[in-house]
């Protein structure tokens, strides 16, 4: 309903909703489905269980409870979810490598940390009966809300934001270069405005890659956040077109998507597609990337994801097996950020930018890309009405200035980055690679090697 449309997917025969949105039983009934899935082996002389489950039971999945699945096919499911563990570690995986909130992690074991996990994963799964104990307490347990800080707080915390971004923040040059690959697929006017959208935009980023020499032989693209693959499926078509020798082009991303655009490029030993947690990649690690240059890309990583992508280059420069030569970032989702992942702390810290305050600073990142904030019904109806009055809220802003101090949030996360990438030896820029009539989500983190 928040999207003000209905859902599309097939209702079975005999059902109210579809399996999407099917409702879950309560938590309890996990166990129970899990110990009669157990079971159900046990068979009558007709082939059939001897406990049937119907099918409309649907219960939240024991290994990944953000998607459901029938009681009844249970253990069918928990065979083949993507949730499961792997039967067997890459020696690139290391749990958390780039989560850490400092620059010396400990000591690289990875099948040692993984092997140490295995049992208390299994011992979990054998005591779903149980009542799940309390989580122990930490700071960022329960995140404060905008609307539960007091006015005065709200205020001196846009005070300092307005200071910061005037000492820190310089101005943001536009860049926003079209590259000629996807010249006709911009022309197609069978496409709709979204296609379009990214279109213009991998345009644009690829166009910067050229600008700052990026395109060159022996270069290895990595595209974390890598999705169906629609940047790196241009990138290896130019690499093709200018036919660049010893170059490659690595995907990387967490989940397993239907449909993606790089199994269309015809030269396979051109691209590889890995399946990684960007926190748990250790880049140098994966076979291919010695005697290149590494430049790592990312279209939509949401905010942290940003975070664990520059300290995995970082770190895979400092090791010194490979060489990283910069990176181009396209920056979103800021209230995303997290205080123990993102790499700007020590320009935060220096500038009285503490973790409740950090907390705070990545809910007013919304503010820049909220809009309104009211449904189309409500939008259309105030302009068949001419309704141009000034709303103010409780700090007495108007909605355009709530706008700008959301931006200015969002500037000063980037200059925390670009902070971050300069003590480790790159030199970082901040680009408008696309109009606002684009995506008011424009600006990119662009670095090169000093």
């Amino acid at each position: 309903m928040r999207k003000k449309r209905l859902c599309k997917l097939t209702v079975g025969p005999g059902r109210e909703y579809c399996g999407e949105h099917e409702p879950v039983h309560k938590p309890a009934a996990v166990a129970t489905a899990a110990a009669t899935a157990a079971t159900s082996k046990q068979q009558d002389g007709n082939g059939l269980p001897e406990t049937a489950i119907p099918l409309t039971d649907r219960i939240p999945c024991p290994l990944d409870p953000k998607h459901s699945v029938a009681a009844a096919k249970l253990e069918k499911h928990l065979k083949i979810c993507n949730a499961r563990s792997p039967a067997s570690i890459p020696v690139f995986i290391v749990p958390d490598i780039n989560g850490y909130d400092d620059d010396t992690p400990p000591p690289i074991t990875p099948i040692q940390r993984i092997k140490e996990q295995e049992p208390k994963q299994q011992q979990q799964q054998h005591t779903l009966e149980e009542e799940p104990s309390l989580p122990e307490k930490t700071e960022a347990a329960t995140p404060q809300k905008l609307s539960d800080l007091p006015a005065e707080q709200l205020g001196e915390l846009i005070q300092k934001v307005q200071r910061i971004f005037d000492e820190q923040v310089g101005p943001i040059e536009e860049q926003s270069p079209r590259h000629p690959i996807l010249d006709d697929e911009l022309d197609n006017a069978a496409y709709g405005p979204q296609t379009l959208k990214h279109l213009r935009q991998s345009s644009a980023l690829i166009g910067l890659l050229e600008a700052y020499g990026f395109l060159r032989e022996g270069s290895t693209f990595v595209e974390f956040g890598a999705g169906k693959g629609q940047v790196a499926f241009w990138v290896s078509q130019v690499l093709q077109t200018q036919s660049l020798s010893n170059c490659g082009v690595l995907l990387v991303d967490r989940a397993s998507h239907r449909h993606k655009r790089d199994n269309k490029i015809e030269d396979r030993t051109l691209v590889r597609r890995i399946r990684a947690d960007i926190a748990d990649l250790v880049l140098e690690k994966v076979d291919g990337l010695s005697g290149r240059q590494v430049i790592g890309i990312g279209k939509h990583l949401c905010g942290g994801a940003t975070d664990l992508a520059l300290r995995c280059l970082v770190r895979c420069q400092q090791d010194g097996a490979v060489s990283v030569r910069g990176g181009l970032f396209a920056l979103c989702c800021h209230h995303r950020c997290d205080w123990r992942s993102f790499v700007g702390k020590p320009f935060l810290l220096a500038n009285e930018i503490r973790r409740k305050d950090f907390e705070m600073l990545v809910r007013m990142v919304s503010w820049a890309v909220c809009g309104t904030g009211m449904s189309r019904e409500r939008r259309a109806e105030e302009a068949a009405n001419d309704v141009r009055e000034a709303k103010f809220d409780r700090c007495q802003l108007t909605r355009a200035e709530r706008e700008t101090i959301g931006w200015k949030c969002k500037r000063i996360l980037d200059v925390a980055r670009l902070q971050y990438l300069e003590r480790h030896g790159f030199a970082p820029h901040l680009r408008r690679y696309v109009t606002d009539n684009i995506t008011p989500e424009n600006v990119c983190l662009v670095f090169e090697r000093k």
